[in-house]
């Protein structure tokens, strides 16, 4: 069945590494945004699984994948997980997609593990490492875990506000709503040394040198921004620095993701993904 979606879990160096998965073919791997899980792209899976061996992985610290002993602060933390992820799957290669803040773990994935990535998806892509843009990220996303729980409400309005952009229909909003706040509520949690993963995340983002990693990617790139994105202010120069890059700029009213259109999304990616190398 094309759209039954498979959940499990890889057991690697630093714990277990969760994900879902549906379809047959050349693997593809798409890694969520944080604070979010596999289970952002649940929905997904089904649109690309003719064709590909669709997974979409918890990164380390996010969803039901275990924290690691000691909080990953480097993107080449994450982009290692995810080698360990296809090295439990037995896959040797693989295509590669990062929505928003983990399009720097992929692009660093193929930037660290060239031998592993295909071809690389970008989406949102975007530099954090510059003063204050790590503001922006702590403000959205960040929070401390209360004991009476009074961080919780924030929690549910965040993703409330986000599935707002992407949805209308009642029952659709409260589906995804659900999903993302537990998702949240993970990401939110301390780990083994007392940091969440949301907070590890953000302080690895803001350390990334991008301009210094990207001229490394030697994979097919396709570098994605919404037409009203803000982050978009780095698509051209992600163009000219990656060496095998082309772009798209689907039109939006605000960053794009798969849900914004999920037709064009899986149509591009296999024209994309389709092409021999």
């Amino acid at each position: 069945m094309s759209d039954y979606v498979r959940r499990g879990f890889v057991n690697g160096p630093d714990g277990n590494i969760e994900y879902m998965e549906g379809g047959s073919g050349v693997p593809l791997v798409l890694l969520h945004p944080a604070p979010s899980s596999c289970t952002t792209f649940q929905d997904a899976i089904p649109l690309l699984a003719e064709g590909f061996r669709v997974i979409s992985m918890s990164q380390p610290g996010f969803g039901e994948s275990d924290p690691p002993p000691r909080a990953y602060t480097d993107v080449a933390e994450y982009a290692r997980a995810v080698t360990w992820l296809l090295d439990g799957l037995g896959i040797e290669r693989a295509h590669v997609l990062g929505s928003l803040t983990s399009s720097l773990t992929a692009l660093e994935t193929a930037a660290g593990w060239p031998d592993r990535v295909q071809r690389l998806v970008i989406e949102e892509c975007f530099n954090w490492n510059r003063p204050g843009r790590v503001d922006v990220l702590e403000r959205e996303h960040g929070i401390e875990e209360q004991p009476d729980g009074s961080h919780l409400p924030t929690l549910w309005a965040r993703s409330r506000d986000v599935t707002l952009r992407e949805a209308s229909d009642p029952d659709d909003v409260l589906r995804l709503t659900r999903r993302r706040f537990r998702a949240a509520v993970s990401s939110a949690t301390p780990g083994p040394d007392g940091i969440t993963g949301q907070d590890a995340s953000t302080l690895a983002l803001s350390r990334y040198p991008l301009w210094e990693r990207a001229p490394l990617v030697r994979a097919p790139t396709l570098v994605v921004h919404g037409t009203s994105s803000a982050l978009g202010r780095a698509h051209e120069r992600l163009l000219s620095t990656i060496p095998d890059a082309r772009g798209i700029r689907p039109p939006t009213t605000h960053q794009f993701n798969w849900r914004v259109a999920p037709e064009l999304w899986a149509r591009e990616l296999r024209s994309f993904l389709g092409e021999p190398v």
